[in-house]
């Protein structure tokens, strides 16, 4: 059994804590000793401790933070932690230096495409505190090559799994969503499932509502997802005329059978993707998607072959692949059924935590042989 920490910083919750989380239950149930250090008033820590983790709840309130570095170390010590996974950036400054002072090797995992600076401390934080840089999609590994010219033995793209078990087509259906939401089984609903954030695209989204509608007057479009921009979308639905057929969920737990539901799965994203879950339970699910050209989602969403690409920010390219797909069935069906296949193939659960326990373990036998030929200096006087 190995003891193993994840940090992360964030109080929010989207893809990058349910990965953490994901990854915690997953390594746990395969004999790890999962510990996790986390913001304490975030859903992660509520989740991880729902699920009898071991949690410590942190205030992370700066990257150079002596005192909860010392915390750190304690911990670190005390618990016999034996690796370190890093989230965010400012768990990854005050936990890569803790862990250096307790020779605790460190991964530092990126999940998002936003582009960094080729400053000082960039070079710090990907060059020296960490040991290994796990990246969410290989878009993101490339980026951290270029910028920062890193060796590329160091960077390895690990991609989110999805738990192919709880996405199943032939036992999931969205019958109970639709007649919550008061849609008949033959009109077509398009769906976005996301977090409420700016770059997710949602204005774009909602631009192509009424160019979808001339066409085909009888979709109707669901939002699912909460976050910041949840008053601010609303606001758009109202103003831009849509509230009679655009609706707006929330926050879902029953992904699978919101997705089932759904005609067609939209991204709009414009900027700092991964390889999204939701679109990965999406192909999971046999749904057409239509996605933008951003970050990694080239890397699931193939074109032509697992779904559409088009250009971010153009509502006009959104409406005319969305469009397309409703008026050929049949077309819809066969880039789902690639996608499921895709899934089952790269991006299953149990490839992620595979790959993951190849890397840790690779990792822990060099720093224990590292440790071993580390020879003691001889006490003063001898």
């Amino acid at each position: 059994m190995t003891t193993i920490l994840h940090t992360e910083s964030s109080p929010g919750w989207g893809g990058q804590e349910m990965r953490v989380h994901l990854e915690l239950i997953g390594l746990r149930e395969r004999g790890h000793r999962m510990l996790l250090a986390c913001h304490p008033e975030s859903e992660l820590a509520k989740r991880a401790e729902r699920a009898g983790l071991e949690v410590w709840c942190l205030s992370f309130r700066r990257p150079i933070d002596p005192r909860l570095t010392w915390q750190m170390h304690r911990l670190l010590t005390q618990e016999r932690v034996e690796l370190v996974n890093t989230h965010s950036s400012v768990d990854s400054w005050v936990v890569s230096l803790a862990a250096r002072s307790a020779r605790v090797p460190v991964v530092r995992t990126r999940h998002l495409s936003v582009p960094l600076k080729r400053d000082p401390f960039s070079r710090l934080v990907y060059w020296t505190l960490c040991d290994r840089i796990v990246t969410t999609g290989e878009a993101i590994r490339r980026h951290l090559l270029a910028k920062l010219r890193l060796n590329p033995s160091k960077v390895i793209s690990i991609p989110t799994g999805v738990d192919l078990r709880q996405l199943d087509p032939h036992t999931v259906d969205g019958k109970q969503v639709r007649h919550e939401l008061g849609v008949q089984a033959t009109t077509p609903l398009i769906g976005i499932v996301a977090v409420l954030r700016s770059w997710k695209g949602h204005r774009f989204f909602l631009e192509a509502v009424p160019l979808i509608v001339r066409k085909v007057p009888s979709a109707r479009f669901l939002i699912v997802g909460d976050g910041p921009l949840r008053r601010t979308i609303g606001q758009w639905i109202e103003q831009m005329g849509l509230k009679e057929i655009v609706m707006m969920a929330g926050h879902r737990e029953d992904i699978p059978e919101v997705l089932a539901a759904l005609d067609v799965v939209v991204s709009a994203s414009t900027a700092a993707e991964g390889v999204p879950q939701a679109l990965l339970q999406a192909l999971a699910m046999r749904r057409p998607v239509v996605a933008t050209q951003v970050g990694g989602i080239p890397e699931a969403i193939r074109h032509e072959e697992t779904g559409l690409l088009v250009s971010h920010g153009d509502p006009v390219a959104l409406a005319a692949a969305i469009t397309s797909l409703l008026s050929d069935p049949d077309r819809g069906a066969s880039l789902g059924n690639a996608g499921r296949r895709l899934v089952e193939k790269e991006f299953a659960v149990e490839t992620m935590l595979d790959r993951l326990e190849v890397l840790y373990a690779e990792m822990l036998t060099r720093n224990r042989a590292n440790s071993r030929s580390v020879v003691p200096s001889s006490p003063p006087g001898s």
